[in-house]
């Protein structure tokens, strides 16, 4: 398990119960595939 899905996880499990937070939780995620798009697609061009 990567450490990306790591953390999501774990910020997933703290905040189930509240609503907004897993919402930001969410945002977040989105965030973190929009980086690691962007960052394979880097690596990807190099090779």
């Amino acid at each position: 398990m990567s450490a990306k899905d790591t953390i999501i996880k774990k910020l997933q499990q703290a905040t189930c119960d509240r609503i907004e937070l897993n919402r930001q939780v969410l945002k977040w995620q989105k965030g973190l595939k929009e980086v690691e798009k962007a960052i394979e697609g880097t690596n990807h061009k190099k090779k």
